[in-house]
């Protein structure tokens, strides 16, 4: 397509109608045979073709960033407040992402971000949108006391645990802060791991790349390839991890995202909206990507997180992945089909699972 594309006409090739997707039910998991893949979400066990519309794989709407109630109350600071206090707001932001096409999201919080699940079952059950939840430790700094205490074993077996009894749909987001991982990140990375054995959740991972700007110490350019490295080691599936933030790193030519497809795993552009890479480079680099055969490895999302971005402050709002970066591809001659597979396959194959007894 030449022409630059209208929000009307995105959601119309994507066939990302939300209410139509809400029209299917999905069995419950008494129900639904244990051998058959599905993608679970707080609410119910999905088939993934009743995802007919763009899933967004990584982001936050309970979080608290980058103080959390823990560290606020070690460090003597009041708590300080984040837009996603406001339930009410996010339940209306999340129902116009729905009005924008989105059929899913996965929020990528776990209890050391502050996330609320209580808020992300009402958020569901409210707008009409599906939230997978996730499980696991953000990084080193956000790490309860238990993480050092305890083996990589013990953690994976905690993990696991939780999934089931929470209805967890995926381990993320997994981080490590600066520019290798610690040892105790390397055994949360190993306890996620040996989780996904466990369970069979996808895994996706958070790396601190830091794109046009200079970060004393530097990001080896192989942090993802590292990350992977102790993943693998635990026993986790390539095809369903995707190693996050791959997008902040300055990388025209996809270097390091050509490498990581290479060993199967998905490579997660999921910061678009965020400058720390422009946004034109990030397509520069995905067609690079996509020109070397890794389409269908390619996962999008906005790593929303802030009250800046929402609607209601004149933001692009929670789906800026499909309403703003989507069009931008299109612009770049992706067709519409291409999209339709980045937005709305690969996402549901990469947390399509079979559930583990």
């Amino acid at each position: 397509m030449t022409h630059a594309i209208t929000r009307r006409e995105l959601i119309a090739i994507l066939g990302a109608g939300a209410g139509a997707a809400f029209g299917q039910r999905g069995g419950s998991p008494s129900t639904r045979p244990t051998a058959d893949p599905i993608i679970r979400t707080l609410l119910k066990d999905l088939a993934p073709a009743e995802l007919s519309g763009p899933t967004l794989f990584h982001e936050h709407l309970s979080i608290r960033y980058p103080l959390t109630r823990a560290m606020a109350e070690a460090q003597a600071r009041p708590t300080p407040a984040t837009f996603s206090d406001d339930v009410d707001l996010v339940v209306e932001e999340t129902k116009l992402a729905r009005q924008d096409g989105v059929v899913c999201i996965v929020d990528g919080g776990h209890p050391d971000m502050d996330r609320d699940l209580a808020a992300l079952r009402r958020i569901a059950n409210e707008s009409g949108v599906h939230i997978v939840a996730s499980g696991g430790f953000y990084m080193q700094r956000n790490y309860p006391p238990e993480v050092a205490a305890k083996s990589a074993d013990d953690l994976a077996d905690d993990l696991a645990r939780d999934a089931k009894a929470q209805r967890l749909g995926a381990f993320g987001e997994i981080g490590q802060q600066g520019p290798v991982l610690t040892e105790q990140e390397k055994k949360v990375f190993t306890a996620v791991g040996k989780a996904q054995v466990k369970t069979g959740l996808p895994i996706f991972t958070h790396n601190p790349y830091t794109g046009m700007r200079a970060a004393d110490p530097p990001v080896p350019m192989d942090a993802a390839l590292r990350q992977l490295d102790v993943l693998e080691a635990a026993g986790a599936n390539p095809r369903h991890v995707a190693i996050g933030h791959v997008c902040c790193l300055n990388d025209v030519t996809a270097a390091i995202p050509k490498q990581l497809a290479k060993r199967g795993v998905f490579v997660g552009f999921d910061r678009v909206g965020i400058p720390i890479v422009p946004d034109a480079q990030k397509v520069t680099t995905i067609l690079a990507f996509m020109d070397a055969g890794y389409v269908d490895q390619l996962l999008l999302s906005s790593d929303f997180s802030n009250g800046r971005g929402l609607k209601k402050n004149g933001g692009p709002g929670i789906a800026q992945t499909v309403t703003v970066f989507g069009p931008m591809l299109t612009r770049a001659g992706v067709s519409d089909a291409t999209l339709r597979q980045i937005l709305v396959d690969n996402p549901r194959r990469f947390l399509a699972v079979t559930p583990k007894v």
